[in-house]
């Protein structure tokens, strides 16, 4: 009997146990990466095997592990290393089979110019952009584009005008990109995105394209043999977004037609060919209210969102990829055709997912790193998860803690049925999107497929509406109430229901309460659980709160003191936890209230941070490379 074969996977969260799940079906031995930073992890409880690294972007001594492990197969998951094609090579010289794309369609495609460029010549159409070589504007981003007086003489000469957007060539997850609305912000924007895409990808490299305000984000799943054929296994729609990254994913999107969707697959598929495309892979568009589409990239790996279309097609497609990795095409999947010969295959109801992320949507989408006190997941739906109750969530990693993903017979009945299990779902410890989520697919411009790129941003009052009645609201936030609840954490005697609700008069206009069966929790109405999470006392001591998907957190003692002193006027202190990537050493500059003072990235996000009031900078507390917690002074200010 030949032996199981040998997986590596080279990843963390959620991916890694969803990798895990298909290689344990097919019978493989499994061992993961893993660092010092993510020893909480629950797949490594999960593996055979733990391979110990510094980093999961030293892809040297992964690669090492990897081969002293015995490793037949390594999959990469998304991020980290997953569109590396140096990366890829590595793993392939060391005998290993890369569950992806070669290392030249990697090249190929990784970067965004040299992906556009492959469209046009392909006859795949593109968005109007700067489509000679990119800008590397080392440090004067006017010298690359010869602006001039006027950046907007320069905008209708390449075709693009307003409103434009720069974007990174080596970028991705909405890292890297500014709009412009008004031609004299070019010159600051270029500077801005190329200073910030070298801090996240090493490269500085940016580029211009017209900037399409109300535009849908659609995509296309494919699969190519690495020998010029493919398939695709039709759309998903990623149009709900903040801050240019994707919140929900669906198939099939709003409003498609055969024709459409046959288009759009087609011009995937040209793409496929050119680069002569091996495995798993996304071409993403931009689709115009009339039916236009442009390219957008293509993102040369697994998608995030790729749950949907298995849910709609009945595929395994990291299966999928196990399968071609070892030499077969998949039984699974239809065989590969040139892109004109593929006939689409029409999907089986819908499916959408939602992204549940460690950050706060009333404070501008803040990370929200920290440690899970208590987790209850959706219930009756897929749920790919990589945390659990007790789970560190580090600032160094990406803010996604599950997906979420619900099939139906349409659209409007799964975007119920997924609404009503995020609802019913507790996160405490960390802030999360989930009341976000729930009420935009709960909106009637998502049932009515009234939606764009730009509409949870434009939505985002309504949308973030604090989903506890006013009256709980003042209730909950009541400094007994979280004394209450803290003095029952430590098992003292208290009643957390009586000191939140009191007594609330028969005639009051407001739900009647009752006191729930179980410590900790009440119960609304008969139906809706306020679920009630404490810390332990200590100076940290926080009391958490939800019911309907929405979350509030209270704070005593030191950590509201401290809350306090962020909005406070005489220093610049970290809103988050995060490494220090720059600062103002300019000691006795003068500067604006707002004015920004330094960057801060926190689970993959870059946050600036402005000056809270007007000022002289004194000198910095911390420098770029820091590790700094929420709170921390980093620059004192004076009149």
């Amino acid at each position: 009997m030949r032996p199981a074969p040998r997986l590596v996977i080279a990843n963390r969260g959620e991916i890694a146990r969803r990798v895990l799940r298909s290689a344990r079906a097919r019978g493989f031995r499994v061992a993961v990466i893993s660092t010092p930073a993510d020893r909480g992890a629950p797949v490594r409880a999960e593996a055979d095997h733990v391979l110990h690294v510094e980093d999961f972007l030293d892809g040297g001594a992964v690669v090492e592990a990897a081969s002293g492990w015995g490793a037949d197969l390594l999959h990469p998951g998304y991020g980290f290393l997953s569109e590396n094609p140096d990366f890829a090579a590595a793993v392939e010289r060391a005998g290993i089979a890369f569950c992806g794309p070669t290392a030249e369609s990697m090249r190929r495609l990784g970067d965004k110019q040299a992906a556009r460029r492959l469209a046009l010549a392909s006859g795949v159409p593109v968005i109007p952009g700067t489509d000679a070589d990119a800008l590397d504007l080392g440090t004067d981003p006017t010298d690359a584009l010869d602006l001039g007086t006027d950046p907007a003489d320069v905008l209708t000469r390449l075709g693009i005008g307003l409103p434009c957007a720069v974007k990174a060539s080596a970028g991705g997850g909405g890292i890297g990109i500014r709009v412009v609305e008004d031609a004299a912000e070019l010159p600051e924007a270029l500077a801005r995105a190329s200073a910030q895409a070298r801090a996240a990808f090493g490269d500085g490299t940016v580029y211009l394209e017209r900037w399409l305000h109300r535009a849908r984000h659609i995509e296309v799943q494919v699969f190519g043999d690495g020998v010029g054929e493919g398939i695709h296994l039709g759309e998903r729609e990623c149009s709900a977004q903040r801050r240019r990254q994707k919140l929900l994913e669906w198939t099939p999107a709003f409003g498609m037609t055969p024709s459409l969707r046959c288009r759009l697959g087609e011009a995937a598929l040209k793409l496929v060919a050119a680069s002569r495309y091996r495995g798993a892979g996304t071409v993403e568009f931009l689709v115009e209210p009339d039916g236009r589409f442009h390219f957008l990239e293509v993102n040369t790996r697994l998608q995030v969102e790729h749950p949907v279309t298995e849910a709609v097609y009945g595929v395994d497609l990291v299966g999928a990829q196990f399968d071609l990795a070892l030499g077969t095409w998949p039984e699974t999947l239809p065989p590969p055709a040139a892109p004109t010969a593929f006939e689409p295959l029409a999907p089986r109801g819908a499916a959408i997912e939602a992204r549940v992320i460690a950050e706060s949507p009333r404070e501008g989408f803040a990370p929200s790193p920290g440690r899970i006190r208590r987790y209850r997941p959706p219930e009756g739906i897929r749920v790919d998860s990589g945390v659990e109750a007790g789970s560190p969530v580090p600032a160094g990693f990406d803010s996604l803690l599950f997906k979420a993903i619900a099939p139906g017979a349409d659209l409007s009945r799964t975007a119920s049925r997924l609404a009503r299990a995020l609802e019913a779902s507790v996160v405490h410890g960390v802030e999360t999107n989930l009341s976000l989520l729930v009420a935009t697919l709960r909106h009637p411009d998502f049932l009515a497929g009234r939606i764009h790129t730009g509409w949870v941003e434009e939505r985002l009052a309504e949308l973030v509406r604090d989903p506890f009645p006013d009256w709980a609201t003042a209730r909950l936030l009541a400094p007994r109430v979280a004394e209450a609840v803290i003095t029952a954490a430590s098992g003292r005697r208290s009643d957390p229901a009586a000191a939140i609700f009191g007594s609330v008069g028969a005639s009051a206009s407001f739900p009647r309460v009752e006191p729930g069966d179980r410590p900790g929790q009440a119960i609304l109405h008969g139906e809706t659980a306020l679920e009630i999470t404490a810390t332990a006392p200590g100076a940290d001591r926080i009391a958490w709160f939800s019911a309907a998907g929405g979350t509030l957190r209270h704070q005593l003692g030191d950590v509201e003191r401290k809350q306090e002193r962020l909005s406070g006027g005489s220093e610049v202190l970290a809103p988050l936890a995060g490494r220090l990537l720059s600062i103002r050493d300019e000691p006795g500059l003068s500067v604006d209230q707002g004015e920004v003072v330094a960057s801060i990235e926190s689970m993959k996000m870059h946050w600036e941070v402005r000056a809270p009031a007007p000022g002289r900078l004194g000198e910095p507390a911390a420098a770029p490379g820091d590790s700094v917690e929420a709170g921390q002074l980093l620059l004192p200010l004076t009149d």
